[in-house]
C-alpha cells in the first residue's frame, strides 16, 4: 500500500466521523470533493473557511486530510502537527501523523508514534498493520512480528497483511512460517507479483530451492520481463538436486545477456567454485570490476583463495570489503583466520577482537580468537574464548530442501511433514519404478525416520536399477553415515569401479572410510591419490589420506599431514581432533590436550582415533 495514496487515508472518515458530523455544510462538501479528486474545487473551500475563523482540530484535521489526499504530505503535517498541539491523543492526526513518516524513510519515528496509538486502540486493524510494518522497516522484528500476527487475527484472509508478516518471518530466519503465510498470500491474490516474488525469494533464503524455482516460475508468467527473476531462478535451480546443470546453463546465458550485472558474476563463482575454482576467482574478480562496492564478493574471492592456499592474495580483497564495510563480522573473521595461516598471530588477534566487539556472541570469532591467543603462547586467555566457543556454537542445521513440496507442507507439523514426504515419493516411486532418483529419496527418508527395515528394502531395489554413479554414491554416503557399512559398499563399489574417471571427492571420501573400515588401507590410499590428481586442494580429502595412514599405523606420517593442514586451514576444527586422538594413542596427553582445546572441545569420550571414526561419539 503506498503510504501517501488517496486510498489510504480513507480511514479518516472513521477516526473523525464525530468530529466531521460537526464541521459547517461547506467542509462537508469538501471532503466529498476531495474523496472524488476534486482538489483544486475543495481548495478554496478550506481557504475560505481557514480566513473567516480561528481554526478548531475538525477544520484542522480535515485540511490535513485534504492535502494528504490530494498528494502534499508536507502541507498535511503543518495542519496535523498544529491539531496535535490542540488535541496530543488525537487518533487520526497521529495515524496519519506516523504515514507521513513511513513515507519520508523514519520508520523509528513512526513506530514511537503507533505504539502510543495501539495502547489506546488496541484492537485497531488499521494501527496494529501499521505499526508491525513500521516495525519491520526500523528493524525491530520481534515486535513486527507479534504486530502483524495481531492483525492477521482480526483479518486471517488480507493477503496484505499474509505479505507483511511473511516478510517479517523471513527476516526473522523463521522461514516454514514465512513460506507458510506467503504461500496462502499467493492462493489469495494470486495475480499480484510482489507476493509471488516474495514467496520465491523467500523459499530460496530458506534453502528450499525446487519450491523457489516453481514460485519463480509462478511469478515471471505475471512478470516475464524481470530478466534479474530469471537470473536468482537459474541460481535455485542449480541448487537443486536434479537441476544444477540446467541452472548453470541458464545462468551463463544470462551473463552473456548482461554481462554488466555483478551478480550473476558472483552466483556463478557461487555454484562453481569448487570443480573450477579459477573459473569462480575469475567470475568474482568481473563481480567487484564492475561494483567494486559488492563486499560479499570480495569477502568470497578472499575465502576462495585461502582455501586453494593462495592466503596472502586474499588480503588486498579483505582489505577491500572492510574499506565498504569496517565492522562487517565475517570480513574480520576472515582476515584473522587468514593471518593466522600466515603465522602472523598478532595480528589476527587484532582483527578477531574487533569482530568480537561488534559480535560478542560469534561462535566462529571466538573460536579463531582463542586459537589467535594459543598461538602466541596465551593459553589460559585463549582458553576463556574457546570455552566461550563451546557455549556458542550452534547446533547442527538440517541441510537444504533441494526439491519442491515445502510450501505445501510448511503448514504440517515435523512428523506429518515427514510422514507426508515418504508417501508422496513412495507414491511417485511406485508410478515410475524406473526412477532411480526417487527410489534414493524414498529410502533415504525411511532411513531417516528410523523405519530402518523398510529402508533397506528399498535400498535393495534401487540396487536393481540402472542409475547414474553420483546415486550411488549419494545411498553409499547416507547408509554410511546410518552406521551400515556392508549395504553402502555395495553403492559405493559402483560409484567408483564404472570408470576409471577420478570420484568426486565427497564419494571418494566415503569410499576410503569404508575401505578403510574393512583393513583395505592401500586400496583406500589408491583411491585417494588418483582422486587427489583431480582435486589437489580438497581440504577433506587431505584430511581422509591423513586418517587411513593413521589408521593403518604409520603414525608420523600421519602426523606430518596433518600438521600441514593445521598450517593451511587454521580455522578448522576437525584435523586439531584427528591430531589431538592420534597423540592420545601415542600416551602425549598434554600435547594432545593442547590441540583439542584448539578445537574448541573440553573433553572427548572417545579414546582412539578408530572408536572415533567408526563409533558413536564422532565421525569425520
Amino acid at each position: 500500500m503506498c503510504a501517501c495514496s488517496s486510498n489510504a487515508y480513507l480511514l479518516f472518515l472513521t477516526f473523525a466521523g464525530a468530529a466531521a458530523a460537526q464541521t459547517a455544510p461547506g467542509l462537508r462538501e469538501a471532503a466529498r470533493l476531495d474523496q472524488a479528486g476534486r482538489c483544486q474545487e475543495s481548495e478554496v473551500i478550506y481557504q475560505r473557511a481557514l480566513a473567516e475563523t480561528s481554526p478548531g482540530p475538525a477544520l484542522l484535521n480535515n485540511t490535513g486530510n485534504h492535502y494528504l489526499i490530494c498528494g502534499q504530505p508536507a502541507k498535511a503535517r503543518v495542519y496535523f502537527e498544529r491539531l496535535l498541539k490542540l488535541t496530543p491523543a488525537h487518533p487520526n492526526a497521529n495515524l496519519q501523523m506516523a504515514r507521513i513518516e513511513m513515507a519520508g524513510g523514519a520508520f523509528a519515528r513512526a513506530e514511537e508514534i503507533l505504539i502510543k496509538l495501539a495502547d489506546a486502540h488496541p484492537g485497531d486493524f488499521d494501527v496494529l498493520f501499521l505499526l508491525g510494518r513500521a516495525a519491520a522497516r526500523a528493524g525491530h522484528l520481534p515486535r513486527a512480528r507479534e504486530s502483524l500476527e495481531a492483525a492477521l487475527r482480526l483479518r486471517p484472509d488480507d493477503a496484505g497483511v499474509m505479505l507483511e508478516a511473511g516478510l517479517a518471518n523471513a527476516a526473522s530466519g523463521d522461514f516454514p512460517r514465512a513460506v507458510f503465510l506467503l504461500a496462502r498470500a499467493r492462493g489469495h491474490s494470486p495475480k499480484q507479483p510482489d507476493i509471488s516474488l516474495a514467496l520465491a525469494r523467500a523459499s530460496e533464503d530458506a534453502g528450499y530451492y525446487g519450491d523457489a524455482v516453481a514460485a519463480y516460475d509462478h511469478y515471471l508468467a505475471l512478470s516475464p520481463g524481470d530478466d534479474a527473476a530469471r537470473r536468482d531462478q537459474a541460481r535455485a535451480r542449480a541448487l537443486t538436486s536434479t537441476g544444477r546443470e540446467a541452472g548453470i546453463r541458464d545462468l551463463q546465458a544470462y551473463t552473456a545477456r548482461q554481462p554488466k550485472d555483478p551478480l550473476g558474476h558472483f552466483y556463478l563463482a557461487q555454484l562453481n567454485w569448487r570443480e573450477q575454482p579459477d573459473a569462480a576467482l575469475a567470475s568474482l574478480a568481473e563481480a567487484v570490476r564492475l561494483d567494486p562496492n559488492l563486499a560479499p564478493a570480495h569477502i568470497s574471492r578472499a575465502w576462495l583463495l585461502h582455501r586453494v592456499g593462495r592466503a596472502e592474495e586474499a588480503l588486498p580483497s579483505l582489505e577491500a570489503a572492510l574499506r565498504i564495510a569496517p565492522n562487517h563480522v565475517r570480513a574480520l573473521d576472515q582476515l584473522g583466520v587468514t593471518l593466522l595461516s600466515l603465522d602472523r598471530p598478532k595480528e589476527a588477534e587484532a582483527a578477531l577482537r574487533k569482530a568480537a566487539a561488534v559480535a560478542p556472541t560469534d561462535a566462529d570469532v571466538a573460536l579463531h580468537l582463542g586459537r589467535a591467543l594459543v598461538d602466541q603462547g596465551r593459553e589460559a586467555e585463549g582458553q576463556a574464548f574457546l570455552d566461550a566457543f563451546q557455549k556458542l556454537r550452534p547446533s547442527r542445521q538440517r541441510d537444504a530442501r533441494r526439491e519442491s513440496g515445502m510450501i505445501e507442507l510448511a503448514t504440517l507439523d515435523p512428523a506429518g511433514r515427514r510422514a507426508r514426504e515418504i508417501e508422496r515419493f513412495r507414491s511417485m516411486a511406485k508410478a515410475r519404478p524406473d526412477d532411480p532418483l526417487l527410489q534414493l529419496h524414498l529410502a533415504g527418508l525411511l532411513l531417516a525416520d528410523g523405519q530402518t527395515a523398510e529402508a533397506l528394502r528399498e535400498y535393495d531395489v534401487l540396487a536393481s536399477l540402472n542409475a547414474e554413479k553420483s546415486i550411488w554414491a549419494q545411498a553409499g554416503i547416507a547408509l554410511l553415515d546410518a552406521g551400515h557399512f556392508a549395504e553402502a559398499r555395495v553403492f559405493l563399489a559402483r560409484g567408483f569401479q564404472q570408470s576409471d574417471e577420478a570420484l568426486h571427492p565427497d564419494a571418494a571420501r566415503a569410499a576410503a572410510l569404508l575401505l578403510a573400515y574393512e583393513g583395505h588401507h592401500a586400496e583406500a590410499l589408491a583411491l585417494l591419490a588418483r582422486t587427489l590428481k583431480s582435486h589437489p586442494a580438497d581440504r577433506g580429502l587431505l584430511l581422509m589420506e591423513a586418517i587411513v595412514l593413521a589408521l593403518k599405523g604409520d603414525a608420523m606420517q600421519a602426523s606430518a599431514k596433518l600438521s600441514v593442514i593445521q598450517t593451511r586451514w587454521r580455522d578448522w576444527a576437525l584435523p586439531c581432533v584427528v591430531h589431538g586422538l592420534l597423540l592420545t594413542e601415542a600416551k602425549r596427553p598434554s600435547e594432545a590436550a593442547v590441540k583439542f582445546r584448539a578445537a574448541g572441545i573440553a573433553k572427548l569420550s572417545c579414546a582412539t582415533l578408530r572408536e572415533w571414526v567408526f563409533g558413536t561419539c564422532g565421525r569425520c
